[in-house]
């Protein structure tokens, strides 16, 4: 029995060791805080020195020599003295004037010359106190009622009469004619039929010379027909003259009677072409 529970103790003994050791703190484990600052200051140390590398003056802008001479505008503009501010409305209410002080200063805009009064189409501002509003007692309610009781009242259309109005407009489609020209459409060619050709007649003719006019249509055949007649005539009374001409009278109507022929020709010829150009009497 000593000797079992010599073996049972020291059993007992070994396990509360291992235990023992088993819970005892590692003195290996890692302190996270301590390295988080080393890390920290090593990122620092790293951007100092990538900062200082790459730290270099800026460069100057560029700038041509051919305006080096040339000043500011906007630099004489900030340097300028503020315009004298407006006399009537240096008190009106400027927008959000009512919200607490602004963060930024507002300068006045700068003086405008003043209309005079007779030439205001508005009133001026001030004289918006001395307005009177005149209210007229209307009855609306009464009003109203006037209208609702004399307003017509429009009903909906029965199918009767629908079914009346649809074979009343079938009845005038059978009844119109298909495939006829209406009379305003016959009018309205015809019309412009006369207008193209008043524009053509009233068209100057390029060939035509100056100070003169064309001659129409019907008076140049007019014209033609006379000569035409003309000539029949005089060669009718050279036809009846007697062969022998042994007198002078006989020789200087032949040859009056030859020259009237030699007219009517030439102007068979002029009055023979397309176009005719009289001259215009002044």
């Amino acid at each position: 029995m000593k000797t079992q529970t010599a073996n049972t103790f020291s059993l007992q003994g070994s396990g509360f060791s291992n235990l023992q050791s088993h819970y005892r703190p590692d003195s290996r484990s890692k302190n996270h805080y301590a390295e988080n600052m080393r890390r920290i200051r090593s990122i620092q140390r790293q951007s100092r020195q990538k900062e200082s590398d790459t730290h270099q003056p800026v460069k100057a802008l560029w700038k041509s020599e051919k305006y080096s001479s040339v000043t500011s505008k906007i630099k004489d503009d900030i340097q300028k003295e503020p315009a004298v501010p407006r006399p009537h409305s240096a008190n009106f209410l400027r927008a959000h004037s009512r919200m607490g002080p602004p963060a930024i200063p507002v300068q006045n805009r700068p003086c405008s010359a003043e209309p005079p009064k007779e030439k205001l189409t508005i009133p001026v501002a001030s004289s918006a106190s001395d307005v009177k509003l005149t209210r007229h007692n209307f009855d609306f309610i009464k009003v109203n009622g006037i209208a609702a009781r004399n307003s017509r009242m429009y009903k909906s259309p029965s199918l009767t009469n629908l079914d009346e109005l649809k074979k009343k407009q079938d009845d005038e489609l059978k009844r119109y004619k298909k495939g006829v020209v209406p009379h305003y459409l016959v009018n309205r060619k015809d019309q412009w039929k006369k207008d193209e050709e008043d524009r053509i007649a009233n068209t100057p003719d390029p060939a035509m010379p100056p100070g003169h006019k064309v001659l129409p249509e019907n008076e140049r055949l007019q014209t033609l027909n006379l000569l035409k007649e003309r000539e029949r005539e005089l060669m009718k009374l050279l036809s009846g003259l007697p062969l022998r001409m042994d007198t002078f009278r006989l020789r200087t109507e032949k040859q009056e009677i030859e020259a009237k022929l030699s007219e009517i020709d030439e102007g068979k010829k002029i009055f023979s072409k397309p176009k005719v150009f009289v001259r215009i009497d002044s």
